[in-house]
């Protein structure tokens, strides 16, 4: 099968230009192309705005919410509805409220946006900033704003919940005993553990007073509508920005176990111990409910993985969506890809070259070093150094849909068989970045950190791997 190749379309990465320079040499450097371009699509395919219009239509005064495979969609009728409230938070948040403002008539409404992010408030609703991934005042704040509103809710009334990845971070607010200063110490070392974000988030619903299904309490006796992009592996709605609309399905001994688990059961403040352990003592009573809740996912990481393989499929590529739930400590994650490639090499299995893989999901790292990296980029610093060398028949990337990779300014990094011979010229060892969780650095300083800015999305991250014979 011939490849056909692809001029990039150029809108996402900033530094496109460097990404396929000359310099890389014309094989390379179409390869470089195509894989942009796939990873672009996948972004594009779940553009928050138009997965709301998309899933949510409005015909004769009835709202009409799509259904997916695992829920059946549902119909209200607006005319006897009461009050329209909607609260936004996550990294998609102004987008999916802006969307939604141009499908209902809102009578109040709080969008919180990560702090910097600016744009144009929709219409009936207030902007909050906040702070990620460490909460900080303002998530505190609006925190306060939402479940105040929320309270005000009455039985004929609508609460619109716009959920995506980020919210456990924008919208904090600890739960009586626990101080906000204690909770940022212990998202701080839950960040740098290692954890998945399940066990991170199921920490954190435990000493929250506004996730674990808390906010549609809040709003009880009122409905409470969730619309959800998903950044957790299998998208399970209690687990994503920890779960405010869905009944918490974890206990607080899981939370002490996950604690105990990375050794910071000893090292978390006395304080969140006492929460956790009366919680425990506690967790055989039965706490009677009436919460109506209805939650839909409506853009997920499989959304975009499939979108980037059917992208390759159209550049020619025979193409395999591995996983869309990618997980594991990232640099080891990254050898099993490299590994795959010398199969697809020598052995035409498990497709044939021209070849891409496609994969989604989130690694994790555990950080020992104090460099300056992210997941992606660890990922493709390893693959760099376990891939063939000298060649020019394959490229790998990994990046994050939000357009964020750790604490850095890039989304992720890509490398080829001349990443090392690069590395040298420069004069970089490609073992010290990688041990001191120095990626970012590394790759910035080859050219080859992915920059988009925020891309105003986030369902995990996209790997994408490109073979040719």
């Amino acid at each position: 099968m011939k490849v056909n190749g692809s001029e990039g379309e150029n809108g996402l990465f900033v530094n496109y230009s460097e990404l396929v320079s000359d310099t890389h040499g014309e094989k390379i450097g179409r390869l470089r192309r195509d894989t942009l371009s796939i990873l672009e699509h996948a972004v594009k395919s779940v553009d928050p705005y138009k997965l709301v219009t998309a899933n949510v239509k409005l015909e004769d005064k009835i709202l009409k919410i799509a259904g997916t495979k695992k829920k059946e969609g549902i119909e209200i009728k607006l005319d006897i509805v009461g009050k329209k409230r909607i609260v936004a938070f996550g990294k998609a948040s102004l987008a999916m409220a802006s969307a939604f403002a141009t499908i209902v008539d809102i009578d109040e409404g709080i969008v919180v946006i990560p702090h910097g992010q600016g744009g144009e408030r929709p219409p009936g609703m207030d902007i909050i900033e906040a702070e990620h991934p460490v909460p900080v005042q303002g998530s505190l704040t609006a925190a306060n704003r939402v479940l105040k509103m929320a309270e005000k809710s009455t039985e004929t009334d609508l609460l619109f919940a716009l959920i995506s990845g980020g919210g456990s971070s924008l919208l904090a607010k600890p739960v009586d005993g626990i101080t906000l200063e204690e909770k940022i110490v212990v998202t701080n070392q839950l960040l740098k553990s290692g954890c998945t974000i399940n066990e991170m988030n199921t920490v954190r619903k435990h000493i929250s007073a506004i996730k674990g299904g808390k906010l549609a309490e809040a709003a009880s006796p009122a409905t409470t509508i969730g619309l959800i992009l998903s950044d957790v592996l299998g998208d399970p709605v209690d687990f994503i920005a920890s779960g405010p609309t869905a009944l918490d399905t974890t206990t607080f001994k899981q939370a002490q176990e996950v604690l105990e688990k990375y050794g910071l059961w000893t090292r978390i403040p006395e304080n969140m111990k006492s929460v956790i352990e009366h919680g425990i003592e506690q967790e055989g009573v039965t706490k009677e409910t009436s919460v109506e809740t209805h939650n839909f996912i409506i853009g997920s990481n499989y959304i975009a993985a499939q979108a980037a393989m059917e992208k390759a499929e159209t550049l020619g590529y025979n193409s395999l969506l591995l996983t869309t739930h990618l997980e594991g400590e990232s640099k080891e994650v990254a050898k099993v890809f490299t590994a795959l490639m010398k199969d697809i090499r020598s052995h035409d299995t498990p497709l044939s070259p021209p070849a891409a893989v496609i994969a989604g999901g989130e690694t994790t790292v555990t950080v020992t070093g104090n460099g300056h990296g992210g997941r992606n980029q660890e990922f493709a610093l390893s693959a760099a150094m376990t891939m063939p060398q000298d060649d020019d028949r394959a490229v790998i990337a990994s990046m994050g849909t939000d357009g964020i990779d750790g604490m850095s300014d890039a989304a992720g990094a890509i490398a080829d068989g001349f990443t090392l011979k690069r590395a040298s010229k420069a004069e970089l060892n490609p073992d010290t970045y990688l041990r001191n969780n120095d990626s970012n650095t590394f790759f910035v300083k080859l050219n080859d950190a992915l920059i988009t800015g925020r891309t105003g999305t986030n369902v995990n991250d996209v790997v994408v791997m490109l073979v040719t014979e």
